[in-house]
């Protein structure tokens, strides 16, 4: 055998090596991943999030909890990518469900609803919504509680069915705008998106899940963390949260434009935007200094001292964030009390108890305007 061919016969060998290794690493991950799978989704089942829902060609998930009979019906709808919005909304609603239906609708492609490729416009998303709804025996009028780009579908809902809404709070709701996310990508699903999908299904998301969903904070316990995360394993392999992701800029702006200023009664929890004094950025900053550290994230320590001339900047800049914002923002949609609760965007993580209360304090307030 010449020298030529021997390295060629070595160089063949180590190709045929690798990629055995590589399809034993692959079946390794199918493997492990079916069967943690099943434990988490069993697990799940058992604690009542599991409720398929047919709205015609698939089926939506509808985890329903609290009062059937109760006073009011809320309906939860997450923001971008959160599958585990039930999860992790428990705690919020907590004082709200032993006198109203607690429901959390997921839209396509989220926790246990069915993907589908059909793209995830405003209008499909609201309409999946409403046939779910309808199709589990849940009947209007809604208390939505959307969060983050929740509150673009609420917003179209309540202008385009407005007799099937009889309150909204946005809990910290992203703040629409005619150019809201102008920068973000605007294409269509691509192979690659496709790709990403096809290894998230085959368990290859569980190597990157901390990328895409952080530890919950110390206030939630660890089985709340595992089915937050089991969740979190059934939303990364959908298309449809990648379609949404590009079509976020555009059903943003036209639920904005489409907005029909009414009286339906609604409260905006900001939160991102809510800090007014210099306990609320310390108080701000010690909490996401936290999350750095339990996530181990490679980011700088925020500052817990400042000086009066920083202070002040600090706040004259969120307080001018609010008046040019928030408040018309609220003013376009009507009937709309903004109450600042400083903190980050997953404020009902943060501070559920006291979102909790502010949203029962509201809902309560619907009924003394029935008695009216």
């Amino acid at each position: 055998m010449t020298k030529g061919k021997r390295i060629r016969k070595i160089i063949t060998g180590i190709i045929i090596a690798l990629l055995a290794a590589f399809l034993l690493f692959f079946i390794g991950t199918f493997i492990f991943h079916s069967i943690k799978s099943s434990e988490e989704i069993a697990l799940l089942k058992e604690k009542g999030y599991y409720n398929p829902v047919s709205v015609g060609e698939y089926s939506l998930n509808v985890a329903k909890f609290g009062n059937e009979n109760g006073r009011h019906t809320i309906v939860g709808l997450a923001g971008l990518g959160m599958g585990e919005y039930s999860v992790a909304a428990r705690q919020m609603t907590a004082c709200l469900e032993e006198d109203n239906y607690v429901v959390f609708v997921d839209r396509a492609g989220y926790g246990f609803s069915d993907d589908t490729d059909n793209e995830m416009t405003l209008e499909y998303i609201v309409e999946d919504y409403r046939k779910a709804l309808t199709n589990a025996g849940i009947q209007p009028p809604y208390v939505l509680m959307p969060h983050s780009i929740g509150g673009a579908y609420a917003n179209y809902w309540c202008s385009n069915y407005p007799e099937e809404i009889e309150g909204i709070v946005f809990v910290d709701g992203s703040q629409l705008s005619a150019d809201a996310f102008e920068e973000e990508p605007v294409s269509s699903v691509s192979a690659g998106d496709r790709f990403l999908t096809f290894l998230a299904k085959c368990g290859f998301s569980r190597y990157v899940l901390r990328e895409y969903h952080y530890h919950y904070p110390d206030n939630y316990s660890e089985e709340e963390q595992y089915l937050g995360d089991a969740l979190i394993y059934l939303t990364l392999d959908s298309i449809a949260t990648a379609s949404e992701s590009c079509l976020l800029a555009q059903n943003a702006q036209d639920a904005f434009n489409g907005i029909v200023t009414n009286d339906i009664p609604k409260l905006y929890i900001c939160a991102s935007w809510g800090i007014e004094t210099k306990e609320d950025i310390i108080e701000t900053n010690r909490w996401i200094n936290r999350q750095i550290e339990i996530n181990d994230l490679d980011l700088e320590q925020r500052s817990l001292d400042y000086d009066d001339e920083t202070v002040n900047e600090i706040l004259a800049n969120y307080e001018e964030a609010r008046q040019n914002i928030i408040y018309p923002y609220a003013e376009k949609m009507g009937n709309c009390e903004v109450v600042c609760l400083a903190g980050d965007h997953m404020i009902y993580e943060q501070r559920p108890q006291e979102c909790g209360e502010l949203i029962r304090a509201f809902v309560d307030g619907l009924n003394d305007t029935e008695r009216q």
